[in-house]
């Protein structure tokens, strides 16, 4: 996120960003760069709890037919958690997301205007910037992802590694598994984040145009100079909010597969750097096969384990970020 955790996702990500208003010639790019990386560490801050327990959720190995055995765990995830584990990978996720939530915002509102004067839809071309963008900032986002969720889910891991922190987890990554154990799952990040961000970003479009005709129709919207008042702050939210609501529960399958292709370790590797070999919760090829094996031994409504947490956590954070991000431009 973005990748995403997050940034993918965060990303986020949240990975989930917004442009400018539809000016010809747009804002500064540095003016752009510092209200994208205030937005995506605003969008981070608040969160960061209820992703943690997401986290935790969906390495649980749901058992077929349990309809309510998510919620019995996330009772029991909440009785055993303390301030400090909820905040696991807090530091990771809040600095990484300045940069990566930057780049990711900087690369769609450089890469937008480009390819609207390709594509004749609207739609097709915020959908296209917004995966190009991702696919970008993944460069950032994912090492950040990787090092954040396995600091949030390691003791539910069973003893496949311990990290102290931010800092050893990446020296012993580094070490066991490689420069491309920061990169682990990277296609698959890719195919949770680029749709979901991709999604968010193009409805949000057209959500705010049907809100921006609805708020002219129903309001007295003049200035004082004669030209239409931008909407409103809580009008912008609700766009955002209801955009990033969509998104986030059409992609919850491919953020669970991605989730536990990236906190178990490339065993290969370990096992060359002479470390003893721990037993991998999750084997999966790629992508497809985590769904296809998740929803043979967990049952299908697996795939959907931690939807209501991902939908908690994705859309106040996807609107704080595509909400703050215009106003502090348009305030720079």
């Amino acid at each position: 996120h973005i990748c995403h955790s997050f940034i993918v996702s965060d990303l986020l990500r949240l990975q989930v960003k917004m442009a400018s208003e539809d000016a010809a010639d747009g804002p500064p790019l540095a003016k752009t760069v510092i209200a994208a990386s205030l937005s995506g560490c605003l969008g981070k801050v608040a969160t960061h709890p209820l992703d943690t327990l997401k986290a935790q959720l969906q390495v649980d190995v749901a058992k077929p037919g349990a309809s309510a055995e998510g919620f019995a765990k996330l009772r029991k995830l909440l009785q055993r958690s303390s301030l400090r584990s909820v905040y696991s990978g807090y530091t990771v996720a809040v600095l990484g997301s300045l940069p990566a939530g930057g780049l990711y915002l900087t690369s769609y509102e450089v890469l937008r205007p480009k390819l609207q004067a390709r594509i004749p839809s609207k739609f097709a071309s915020d959908f296209s910037a917004g995966l190009a963008a991702e696919a970008i900032s993944c460069l950032l986002w994912c090492p950040i992802d990787i090092v954040k969720e396995r600091l949030q889910v390691q003791r539910d891991m069973k003893g496949l590694y311990h990290y102290d922190g931010p800092i050893d987890a990446v020296r012993q990554i580094l070490r066991s598994e490689g420069i491309l154990g920061l990169y682990r799952a990277y296609g698959a990040t890719l195919a949770a984040f680029g749709p979901q961000t991709a999604i968010n970003l193009a409805t949000y479009e057209q959500i705010e145009q049907r809100a921006i005709a609805w708020y002219h129709d129903t309001s007295d919207t003049l200035g004082a100079d004669g030209k239409p008042k931008p909407i409103p702050p809580w009008l912008n939210f609700s766009c955002a909010a209801a955009s990033g609501l969509i998104a986030a529960v059409v992609t919850t399958p491919l953020d669970l597969g991605k989730l536990r292709m990236q906190v178990v370790r490339a065993s290969r590797n370990a096992a060359r750097s002479g470390e003893k070999p721990v037993e991998q919760p999750f084997n999966y090829a790629n992508i497809a096969d985590a769904l296809i094996q998740i929803a043979r031994n967990e049952g299908f409504p697996a795939l959907f384990r931690g939807a209501l947490l991902r939908c908690v956590v994705w859309v106040p954070q996807t609107a704080i970020m595509l909400s703050a991000f215009k106003i502090i431009l348009a305030r720079l």
